[in-house]
This record gives C-alpha cells, structure tokens and sequence, in this order.
C-alpha cells in the first residue's frame, strides 16, 4: 500500500480526533493535541493512503529518551503494517532529535502492541500499576537498547527495508 507520512498538522485533527475515539478508551481531546503540536522536543506524524488518513502517532523527546507517546490506526486498516512504518517514522525522527533510547507504556491486555513493539526491540522492563484510569489496568513500561548500537542500527534497516513501499 502506498502510504504517505508526514507531520501532523492542525488540519488533520478532526480526522485524528475520529480514529482517536475509536481506539482509546481514555481519548486525548483537540486541546492536549494543539498543545502537543506546538512543542518543540515533540513529533507528531500522520499517515494518509491517498487523502485519506489513516493512522498517526506521537513521540516526545527529553534529553537522550524518546517516549512513544501515541500510536493509532484506524480498524479498518489494521494489521498491514501501518503502526510499523510510523514508528519507524517516529524513530527516525526521534534519533534526529537525539533521542538514543526509546520507552513507552502499553497496556499489559494489548498482545498485539506489545507483539510490534518487541519486533523494534523494546522489552518489557517493568510494571504501572493502576496506569489507565478507565479500567485501573497496569501498564507494561517498555524500554529500548540505545538505537545506535550496530545490532539495533541492523534491526532497524531491516524493517525499513521491509515496510518500505516496493
């Protein structure tokens, strides 16, 4: 599939805030996304498949860590490797603004996530208990080796090589 990913705009909030609603639980509002789009030590990226967007996620950068902060796609568009290419997207950005370790929380029902992400190499490194409000659900806390290490630089370029449109 041919995808586009760039970064989020303004323009792409209602869309966003659509997918938002279906995915989450505990939705983020337009505001929290206005407010994130003006930092400066965050990414937001969107993909679209022609005009149509489709997915989306948010990475935050403090010092030398980058902290995934949001990842959707929409139902329909699912498992065909879409979260991927935007964390890729994400990563790259993030090693651009000197990220060197990349962390996030899932939550520990969500086997799929938690699946896409060891595939990058995060590992599961410890607990949040009581993490979601919604539920009280425990969050996993997920962490990477520094991403410039040669066995990550490797692991990376495969999964480019791979994801990439052909």
């Amino acid at each position: 599939m041919r995808l586009s990913i760039k970064p989020m705009k303004r323009a792409d909030l209602d869309d966003v805030m659509g997918i938002e609603e279906g995915a989450f639980t505990s939705p983020w509002n337009r505001a929290m996304y206005l407010h994130e789009l003006e930092r400066l030590d965050a990414c937001y990226l969107a993909a679209r498949s022609g005009r149509l967007l489709i997915g989306y996620g948010g990475v935050l950068v403090i010092l030398d860590e980058a902290h995934i902060m949001t990842l959707a796609v929409r139902d329909d568009y699912r498992r065909q490797g879409i979260a991927m290419r935007i964390l890729l997207g994400l990563i790259d950005r993030a090693e651009e603004m000197g990220a060197r370790f990349l962390t996030l929380e899932v939550r520990k029902s969500n086997h799929a996530a938690i699946s896409l992400y060891e595939k990058l190499g995060f590992q599961i490194m410890g607990e949040r208990k009581h993490y979601y409000i919604d539920n009280l659900e425990n969050a996993l806390i997920m962490w990477t080796d520094r991403i410039t290490l040669p066995e990550n630089i490797k692991l990376l370029r495969n999964l480019r090589k791979k994801y990439s449109d052909e």
